[in-house]
This record gives C-alpha cells, sequence and structure tokens, in this order.
C-alpha cells in the first residue's frame, strides 16, 4: 500500500495547546500548539536538547507540563476537569490513560525471564483483562507481522537489539493504542540492525491505521514516511511541513542550517 494511498481524517487523535515544560527555573518548551490527526505519522527532528523527546513524553505523562494542555482522543492527559478548574490525576489514573497511548523507547526495556511471546502477552493479560489465550493469540499475529516469526519462545537474551526493539514495538501495539509514540527507537542500535526496525515502522506507517509520532534522527526515514515532519529547535517548533516543504524546500534559516548539517 502506497503511502499516497493513506486515508489521514480530519479529527485530531492528539492536540497539544501553548506547552510549556520547564525544570526548575530552565524552560525547554516554549508555547508549542500541534496536532496530529487520525492515521498521520509526524515526524519530530532537530538537534539534541531541542526538546523532541521531552514533548514525547509529555504527550502520555511521562513529564508533567508546567502550563497548557494535551489531549488524546478529547481525554485531557494527566488532568481531570472538576468545577471549572484543572486538577493533576493521581498516578493510577494516568496509569490508566498510558494505556491508550503506546510508546516505544530508546531501550528496549524487555522483560528478560520472558520470552517474546510473554513479554508481549504481559500487559493485555494484566491490565486489559485479555484472556491468556486471546492475548498469546493476538501477540504471536503481531510478532510475526514485525517478522519475528519462530522466534517467539527465544528469550531477550537469545535476540539481536533489533529483534528486541521488534519485540517491544510488537508489545506495545498488543494494547491496541490509539496512538503510538517512537522515541528515537533506533539510536541505541548497531548501524546494521537500524534498517530492520526502521522497515517494521515504515509498514505500520504505510497501513495508515495507526497515528504515530516519532522522533528520529533518520532523515530519510522521515522524508519517505512522514506526513508531515516538525522541526524544533531549542525548544521551540521553528516549521512543519510536509517531507518535501521541509526537508527539501525548508522556509526557515535555522532548518536549512540543519539539514545541510545533517544530510
Amino acid at each position: 500500500m502506497s503511502l499516497a494511498a493513506k486515508t489521514i481524517r480530519t479529527e485530531p487523535v492528539v492536540q497539544i495547546e501553548r506547552v510549556n515544560k520547564f525544570y526548575g527555573a530552565t524552560q525547554v518548551l516554549f508555547d508549542i500548539d500541534l496536532e496530529v490527526k487520525q492515521g498521520e505519522t509526524v515526524c519530530l527532528i532537530g538537534p539534541s536538547g531541542s526538546g523532541k523527546s521531552t514533548l514525547l513524553r509529555c504527550i502520555n505523562h511521562l513529564e508533567e507540563i508546567s502550563a497548557g494542555q494535551i489531549w488524546v482522543h478529547d481525554h485531557l492527559v494527566g488532568y481531570r476537569i472538576a468545577n471549572g478548574r484543572l486538577h493533576e490525576m493521581r498516578e493510577s489514573e494516568a496509569c490508566k490513560q498510558r494505556l491508550d497511548i503506546g510508546m516505544v523507547f530508546q531501550s528496549f526495556n524487555l522483560f528478560p525471564h520472558m520470552t517474546a511471546i510473554e513479554n508481549t502477552m504481559l500487559s493485555p493479560v494484566l491490565n486489559r483483562g485479555v484472556s491468556k489465550a486471546d492475548a498469546r493469540a493476538h501477540g504471536m499475529k503481531l510478532l510475526h507481522r514485525v517478522g519475528l516469526e519462530g522466534r517467539e519462545h527465544h528469550y531477550p537474551s537469545q535476540l539481536s537489539g533489533g529483534q528486541q526493539q521488534r519485540v517491544a514495538i510488537a508489545r506495545a501495539l498488543a494494547m491496541r493504542p490509539k496512538v503510538m509514540l517512537f522515541d528515537e527507537p533506533t539510536s541505541a542500535l548497531d548501524p546494521e540492525l537500524v534498517g530492520e526496525v526502521l522497515s517494521v515502522m515504515k509498514d505500520l506507517a504505510r497501513a495508515g491505521d495507526m497515528t504515530m509520532v516519532v522522533v528520529t534522527h533518520e532523515i530519510g526515514f522521515a522524508r519517505e514516511v512522514a506526513d508531515r515532519v516538525v522541526f524544533m529547535d531549542a525548544g521551540r517548533i521553528v516549521e512543519v511541513g510536509t517531507p518535501q516543504e521541509l526537508i527539501e524546500s525548508p522556509k526557515e534559516e535555522r532548518t536549512r542550517a540543519f539539514l545541510s548539517a545533517v544530510l
């Protein structure tokens, strides 16, 4: 299925409204506004320290925002509204919200004493109440989808880094999330293993059934897969556009300078 054949709906899945983030007196995000639509793949690019990963972690409330609001499927992330005022959720409530937001980290974070299929089954059984039989059947399909047929019963120590990251992707998908967040998922991999993980992510993006926000240094991946690319620098969104607009013909001098250094 070509990227051009994707159906992107008009309604946003993620709405980020004037989000600011401070660490003490240091501000790291400045008035971030961004919408991600249903079925869209948005790639965040920019230099290290530009706030990309912090913004991603704010979407599922792994980082608390200092001002603004973030909505995922019309649910306010990390807060509830009572009597016209915002109240921060208890951690148990925030954890329930995160069940709808899949996240793949730089490190794989697999349970070493569990096989690939056991890692994939665990959260649906514990957190969704899915039967072990159904979780296993769905998990096997997902492991096949990410190219791990025949390795379902391998432990993480028996898998390469790229294979472990693909298990991590299957594990996140097993929760049937409304949006998938990827935080530089190939940065911890040896160069020869990067391609196999990017290939899985390309397949997800092309399928068009998943909303994805990806922090990446892989500009070629962003050019090929993203519906929109967001360039961030110094905690601000500098420029947003299609890959053709932003990567091929950036409007902002800062964007041009960054791309000239990395391409």
